[in-house]
């Protein structure tokens, strides 16, 4: 019997080579769509746990203040930077500005002096809607929760009750994510 060499193939096919990049390129659409809700939903909880953390100092600084029998200074912090009521700023805090149009930082929070609000210039602003104008951003500011007794839509110190203290968006803001879109992507 003499002796065949056998020819075998090595590597792969152009066709074989261009079914591969198809199917990959089809996986990498689905991995990108899935990333990209996670990143938005993410940004969302991070903002959404800062918010919390600060409305809980406030709730700590008014007890801490009606204990110590210092209602009247509880008015003092509206409209205030809540950060200094933090333990510890978050890590992409910048600090007080006076001309916040000039900071466009993505992801980050500072406090505008001028405007006595806290902002957070967002990141992800495919799907972010608000009212503003220029960088897409949140603005939050310390308001002081009263009982207004003569209805006057003011804080009278000897006539109205102070009832505590809030932090509530200056403006309406929203994301829009595809809940249906984020749940199955967490579940794979």
């Amino acid at each position: 019997m003499p002796n065949r060499i056998h020819k075998h193939q090595q590597g792969f096919t152009l066709l074989e080579l261009v079914v591969v990049i198809i199917v990959i390129s089809i996986l990498g659409l689905f991995a990108i769509d899935r990333i990209f809700a996670i990143r938005i939903a993410a940004e969302q909880a991070a903002v959404k746990q800062v918010i919390g953390t600060i409305k809980s100092a406030l709730g700590l600084e008014v007890a801490r203040l009606a204990l110590e029998g210092k209602m009247a200074a509880v008015a003092r912090l509206d409209k205030t930077n809540p950060i200094h009521l933090l333990s510890q700023a978050p890590n992409n805090y910048l600090g007080e500005k006076d001309d916040s149009d000039h900071i466009t930082q993505a992801g980050a929070w500072y406090f505008d002096k001028n405007q006595k609000a806290l902002i957070y210039n967002v990141t992800y602003t495919e799907n972010f809607k608000s009212s503003l104008k220029g960088t897409p951003r949140i603005r939050h500011r310390i308001k002081l929760v009263y009982n207004d007794q003569n209805e006057n839509n003011r804080f009278d110190p000897y006539r109205d009750s102070i009832a505590g203290l809030d932090l509530i968006a200056v403006e309406k803001y929203s994301w829009k994510v595809d809940t249906k879109q984020l749940t199955q992507a967490v579940q794979k």
